[in-house]
């Protein structure tokens, strides 16, 4: 965790301090080594939330964008369940930022616990995931501010996504074709529910965070509001996720289809 509290007061994990958690109470205690981010660690093996997992450096970069006093806000539900949200808007919208794979039954729990929410994707690493998804979108489109439709097997990241029920947005660092290099954006991901493919939308991640400051809209490189894409649930073949794979995981993807019990 980044924050805790020492003395009643929210703190970052530092040297020499001794804080509770927000949450359980328990105590806490600085992790301040030179490997991994500082930050806060209940003692032992304890974790108050379940849906925790380790923080990267990137978690804690799209944390820092927002105030102090939106980052790992304990919601809490009506059954008495409660969970850290990465971010809380003053406006009541959670922002969760993903690095790891996430089992579809967590993420199916979080999206009902959280409403409204979005995602904000790590795609990142490794860095082929980041080239692999720019030649495919030179694939489908011309230029960057376009929104483009890309079938679902054309990314295996798009299948894993497919069924989600709120705002997915994926990072992809700096990776960019060279329609435009000067513009950081996200994508935006939603499913054409006429022919079921993803619908990537570039935005601006400057403007991605001053929507969520303000309680606007998230708007478009044009500036118009993203559309809301219904997500319908997808159950995309393992052929066609296999379409995106390379040499050795192509043939165990070929074996699982063959294989007969």
């Amino acid at each position: 965790m980044k924050i805790a509290l020492v003395d009643g007061q929210r703190r970052e994990a530092e040297p020499g301090l001794s804080g509770s958690c927000p949450g359980c109470g328990s105590l806490m205690i600085p992790k301040c080594g030179e490997r991994r981010v500082r930050h806060w660690a209940h003692r032992g093996q304890h974790h108050c939330d379940h849906w925790w997992e380790p923080e990267t450096q990137w978690h804690r970069d799209w944390k820092n964008r927002f105030p102090s006093e939106w980052q790992e806000v304990f919601h809490r539900a009506e059954s008495g369940e409660k969970h850290i949200a990465d971010v809380k808007t003053a406006h009541g919208c959670v922002i969760e930022f993903q690095h790891s794979f996430l089992k579809p039954e967590e993420r199916r729990s979080r999206e009902a616990f959280y409403r409204p929410m979005a995602w904000v994707v790590d795609c990142t690493q490794p860095m082929r995931s980041a080239q692999n998804f720019c030649v495919a979108l030179s694939r489908f489109r011309s230029r960057l501010d376009l929104t483009t439709s890309l079938p679902l097997g054309t990314y295996r990241l798009l299948g894993n996504w497919a069924d989600s029920g709120v705002d997915v947005y994926f990072d992809f660092g700096d990776a960019q074709d060279n329609a435009d290099s000067t513009i950081s954006v996200l994508w935006h991901f939603g499913l054409n529910s006429q022919n079921g493919g993803a619908i990537m939308t570039p935005i601006s991640r400057e403007g991605f965070v001053a929507a969520l400051m303000k309680g606007e809209p998230v708007r478009d490189l044009f500036g118009r509001p993203v559309k809301r894409v219904v997500h319908l649930p997808v159950r995309v073949s393992e052929r066609q996720l296999s379409r995106s794979l390379h040499g050795f995981e192509q043939y165990w993807a070929r074996r699982r289809r063959s294989r007969r019990f």
